[in-house]
């Protein structure tokens, strides 16, 4: 039964860290993105979908980057109680 839990703990705490890697890969650097949604170039309006990109982009940055700590976490906790 503990070989059990240290499989599936050890199989979160990697896939986790994997999928929080991807989201960081793809949607880490949102620095590109307009976050107020301001157009400049075409009579300083505000984008509507940029603003929505721009969310999307932030939450699933932190969302990524909670992962990667959920990962950590699992595997300080897993080396601690040497589950």
């Amino acid at each position: 039964m503990i070989y059990n839990m240290l499989l599936n703990l050890n199989l979160l705490s990697a896939l986790f860290g994997f999928i929080g890697t991807i989201l960081i890969f793809f949607y880490g650097l949102p620095s590109k993105i307009n976050k107020d949604g301001h157009v400049n170039l075409v009579l300083e309006q505000e984008d509507e979908d940029a603003k929505k990109k721009s969310r999307r982009y932030i939450f699933l940055s932190y969302l990524g980057l909670s992962l990667i700590a959920i990962s950590f976490l699992i595997q300080i906790i897993n080396t601690v109680f040497n589950l």
